[in-house]
């Protein structure tokens, strides 16, 4: 019976305030936007061509990089070669995706502030805590609703970013199974994010500090391995890997193998967060004695 009113009352403040709608908007946005302002990018640089009469312009540009300084970048490319990479589907399907677990996650985790651990700051959980309410059932509707909610827009919104790269750029289209994988693999990993996430707010019972640890260390880590070469058999595959799955030389047999670990992984890590959050509530308690500080 707790277990049913703590699903219910976890629900009802996910939805009545809103914050349902905001996962959708952080998540599905970034399928809608990325590829749109791709193509308005290149659009816009094709106008500029147009009316810079054949690229002098840019040209000159180019010969000022001998020099040195930016015009470096530019230097030998002409707007043919500028033009294949913003038509490139592939390229950027990968980089709207990318944008899933980066910026995307870090407005759900924003977000979610006030159920991983906000409430035990607000003395929430003193009434409950009071009647009975077990850790157990106060934890368990957090890491299914939030981290399934997560997974669930992640699994639709990949697909859509998917189909809008390759109905608005021509070269390099992906594939139905890379973009049917990726949705999976980013779904799983968005929902290993959230669960470590939600476990590191309700240990501390500071989801501020939560956020900026879970979003900082995320991006430290996969630089760390990605620097000693471990790219296999481990969560961060699941968002590195897409890059080499758009190319045209990409064999899946190659990489199945690392992909299922790095899922199994990921969602093994996900029910330990659970398990280990538990333990820690139950050991610490809740301190609800400290005397409140002055805000001014």
């Amino acid at each position: 019976m707790q277990l049913k009113y703590s699903f219910k009352k976890e629900w009802s403040h996910f939805v009545r305030t809103g914050r349902i709608f905001g996962f959708v908007a952080a998540i599905f946005s970034f399928a809608l936007s990325g590829p749109i302002m791709f193509k308005l990018l290149a659009m816009m640089m094709e106008m500029v061509y147009s009316a810079d009469g054949g690229g002098s312009a840019f040209a000159a540009v180019a010969a000022a990089g001998a020099d040195g300084g930016l015009g470096n970048a530019f230097a030998g490319i002409g707007m043919d070669e500028i033009m294949e990479v913003y038509s490139d589907a592939g390229m950027i399907f990968f980089t709207t995706v990318s944008g899933f677990s980066g910026l995307s996650m870090l407005i759900v985790m924003l977000i979610m502030m006030a159920a991983s651990g906000g409430e035990q700051k607000k003395r929430a959980m003193i009434v409950p805590m009071c009647s009975g309410l077990e850790y157990k059932n106060y934890l368990i509707p957090k890491f299914i609703i939030y981290p399934l909610c997560t997974g669930g827009v992640t699994l639709v919104s990949v697909p859509v970013a998917g189909v809008l790269c390759n109905a608005m750029f021509a070269n390099n289209t992906v594939s139905t199974e890379v973009i049917l994988l990726c949705s999976v693999m980013y779904a799983v990993y968005n929902i290993f994010l959230t669960c470590v996430f939600m476990a590191v707010g309700l240990c501390t019972s500071r989801p501020g500090m939560a956020t900026v640890i879970v979003y900082l260390g995320q991006s430290f880590l996969q630089f760390i391995f990605q620097g000693i070469g471990l790219i296999d058999y481990n969560p961060f595959t699941l968002i590195t890997l897409p890059s080499i799955m758009i190319t045209e030389n990409f064999e899946l047999t190659n990489s199945l193998a690392s992909i299922i670990v790095a899922l199994a992984i990921s969602l093994a890590v996900a029910v330990i967060m659970y398990f280990l959050t538990l333990g820690v509530l139950n050991t610490k308690k809740i301190d609800n004695t400290e005397d409140e500080k002055p805000e001014f």
